[in-house]
């Protein structure tokens, strides 16, 4: 009974936390990571979504543009081969420790992205390194760059998808008083 009551308190502070239940998603942050992990529920059974929309480019030169699995555009003399992960793509933990969480947003081998814990305890998108808010990331079998916006991607979850749980409910029916009949006295 102690256990439930907490679990209800905690998913009632998230909902007014998270502006009630008008929000389809909320941040993925280290609390609720905590108390996800103390009821044994596994990261890898997490349905994750990205906060913002994530794009992912690099150069091809054109010998390379033949085998290239993104889209790719012709821009000012340059192939461009593009990955586009829409807001609120859902995603799939592929590994994890106590700072980082990796997350793919489509199958194959070494499709994953890097969502760090920052200062405010939510995972945010990681590189190898920034420049001018181009993050330098391994995908794939190659190197791509998030284009601006993207660094501002953060891990979500819904709720729902991680606090369901059974509920046996019944209604007690009552007792009254027995009359004692006068063989009984």
């Amino acid at each position: 009974m102690k256990h439930l009551f907490r679990l209800f308190a905690f998913v009632l502070m998230l909902a007014v936390a998270g502006s009630c239940a008008t929000k389809k998603t909320v941040y993925f942050d280290q609390l609720i990571r905590q108390n996800v992990e103390s009821y044994d529920i596994q990261m890898t059974d997490i349905q994750f979504y990205n906060s913002k929309e994530i794009i992912l480019e690099r150069d091809l030169s054109y010998e390379e543009t033949k085998v290239a699995s993104g889209k790719i555009r012709f821009e000012n003399g340059r192939f461009i081969e593009r990955i586009i992960i829409k807001k609120e793509t859902p995603g799939v933990c592929e590994g994890f420790d106590n700072e980082v969480i990796d997350v793919a947003f489509e199958p194959g081998e070494n499709k994953v992205l890097k969502f760090v814990r920052d200062a405010q305890d939510k995972y945010r998108i990681s590189a190898i390194e920034w420049k001018n808010k181009y993050g330098k990331v391994a995908y794939d079998t190659t190197h791509y760059f998030i284009v601006p916006g993207g660094e501002k991607a953060i891990l979500k979850v819904k709720l729902e998808d991680i606090y369901k749980f059974d509920k046996k409910q019944r209604v007690a029916t009552g007792r009254t008083i027995q009359k004692k009949t006068s063989s009984e006295e």
